[in-house]
């Protein structure tokens, strides 16, 4: 028979071997002092052939012995001006953090303070912080020394609906940037390219506002305030036909080419309003005869003043969103909370303690969910990177200010042993309902995404390994996001596995990816979704979206029967 033998300090171990990762697996015991030790190995194989190989193996020193005191405090900060208002020592504590479910915490202290509604909490632990969050109320029964706190998370701070796309005052465009170029006549219509072309000499017009990519524009800056607007959908170049700079002369999409018939200023006028005229001399885009029917003619006419210079008269929209294409996820939402929260027009709202330090750039090709009328609530978006794309947010103080670290954390994952570590209250809960086939729903065509039975996908509804499950349908108004809306539903189906734990004085940030290996030693990837902290020693975490084979929850549920 095979088997791996291993000689490690003056102790022999036999290896086991591990059938899901393919790998012999042995626990070794360390020996007391810290250093360099070598493990002898020895491998038989089937066949009676043997092997031999040495490995180093860095033993590191113990910790040394921490004195703890179990001391709790909790600091408050004044919510405007982020100066320390007290610090009190916490008599009992519930802890929760779980934007999931956006759970309250619960604290009790033996002081009246001064803390109000909104102001922020920091809680430390042996001089360690283990929780920051925003004050919901305080609560004094019958006049007792008691104070009961009742928090919520510190991401709440941003629990406020924003605004999506904004219109632009200023002709200082961003290179790159994305556009949309609404009518002064009638704000619903828009800029377009007929039918969605994708080729040269398509026709340029005006057109029901209907989000499809053949109403973006991205700005390409040639020189200060000259741009060439290229169309998302077809890649090409708003041109002036055939180079013809006179009224009347028509407006198409042609391929880029940097020439003047494709150079275009902007002209600042007031109250939003632009107009957008021809490098090519003083001729203007026009809204022809100021029709705005659907599939009227855009061309270039000279300077109109008066009542008719609205056919000429544009709102430049920028498409915000669009910069975690570009950007990343992280870039959006520092740049929508800076926007919001620390540079807003209304001074009275900054918060000027808040710093955003981005960290990594995770370009994705996706768009805000939950948006009504051009608005989404920031906090629920925020909550919905870190579940989707392992978007963290790290938060400490450095130079008396509230720093705020955003951060893809994907690659650094915890590695997490159930049977080697201090764990216990160990639980799995499997379910085998899944979403098997998921239709899109798109202003053009249905995008179809069916799952296999190796949890891989595929669009062939054809194919001969396609799972069994239930169908699940959605709307997006962009096809291009219809990939990825999909591919999410899929991602939440394989997620109805979770794991919970109690860990030993230990503290994981809500949203670490961890690799966990179970009793049965099977490892998966998951991430921490929930965390509760209590006077008790162990921590009690919440495991979400485990991602486990579909196969693997079939063999759990028989093995079950």
């Amino acid at each position: 028979m095979n088997e791996m033998t291993i000689n490690f300090n003056g102790q022999n171990y036999i290896a086991k071997y591990n059938k899901q990762t393919g790998y012999y697996e042995i626990n070794l015991e360390a020996p007391e002092t810290g250093g360099i030790y070598k493990a002898d190995i020895k491998y038989t194989d089937l066949y009676g052939q043997s092997y031999e190989d040495t490995q180093v193996i860095q033993i590191l020193a113990k910790e040394k012995t921490k004195i703890e005191t179990n001391i709790v405090t909790m600091w408050i900060f004044d919510y405007r001006d982020f100066e320390v208002k007290d610090i009190v020592e916490i008599s009992d504590y519930d802890i929760n953090i779980d934007e999931e479910t956006n759970a309250n915490s619960i604290i009790k202290v033996l002081k009246k303070t001064e803390a109000k509604s909104k102001d922020i909490i920091m809680i430390k632990k042996n001089n360690k912080i283990i929780y920051w969050g925003i004050i919901d109320n305080i609560k004094n029964e019958n006049g007792e020394q008691l104070y009961e706190y009742t928090l919520k998370y510190i991401t709440n701070i941003f629990n406020e609906n924003v605004v999506l796309n904004r219109n632009i005052e200023t002709d200082d465009l961003k290179n790159g940037g994305y556009y949309r170029f609404r009518s002064a006549l009638n704000y619903n219509k828009v800029i377009d390219v007929s039918s969605g072309s994708k080729e040269n000499n398509a026709n340029v017009q005006i057109w029901d506002l209907n989000d499809t990519d053949a109403q973006k524009w991205r700005a390409e800056k040639l020189e200060d305030n000259i741009y060439s607007f290229i169309c998302v959908n077809s890649e090409k170049a708003m041109d002036v036909f055939n180079a013809s700079f006179s009224n009347d002369t028509n407006i198409q999409q042609y391929t880029f080419n940097g020439t003047i018939a494709q150079k275009w200023n902007l002209t600042y006028l007031k109250d939003g309003y632009f107009k957008i005229k021809s490098n090519g001399g003083s001729f203007y885009v026009t809204l022809e005869y100021g029709n705005t029917e659907n599939g009227s003619n855009i061309k270039i006419y000279e300077n109109i003043t008066g009542d008719e210079s609205k056919k000429q008269e544009f709102v430049i929209e920028e498409l915000v969103e669009q910069q975690m294409w570009l950007e990343g996820i992280e870039d959006f939402i520092a740049n929508t909370i800076k926007e919001n929260f620390i540079e807003n027009k209304d001074t009275l709202v900054n918060r000027k303690y808040l710093e955003i330090r981005v960290k990594t750039h995770t370009k994705i090709k996706t768009s805000v969910s939950n948006v009504t009328d051009n608005l989404y609530n920031l906090h629920t978006w925020i909550n919905n990177c870190t579940q989707l794309y392992n978007i963290m947010f790290t938060f400490y103080i450095e130079n008396k200010k509230l720093v705020i670290e955003i951060e893809n954390k994907s690659l650094n994952k915890e590695l997490i042993d159930v049977n080697a570590q201090p764990i216990s209250n160990y639980s799995e809960v499997f379910e085998t309902d899944v979403v098997s086939k998921v239709e899109v729903l798109t202003n053009t065509v249905t995008y179809c995404l069916y799952l296999l039975n190796d949890r891989t996908t595929t669009t062939d509804s054809a194919n001969k390994n396609r799972a069994e499950g239930r169908t699940e349908r959605t709307f997006t108004s962009n096809f291009e996001d219809a990939e990825q809306k999909a591919l999410d539903i899929m991602k939440s189906n394989t997620y109805n596995h979770n794991i919970t734990f109690n860990y030993l004085d230990r503290i994981i940030e809500v949203g670490t990816p961890i690799t966990i290996k179970t009793k049965e030693s099977l490892i998966h990837d998951t991430y921490i979704s929930s965390i509760k902290i209590t006077k008790n020693r162990f921590v009690e975490y919440t495991c979400g979206n485990i991602r486990i084979k579909f196969i693997d929850k079939l063999l759990k549920e028989r093995r079950s029967k």
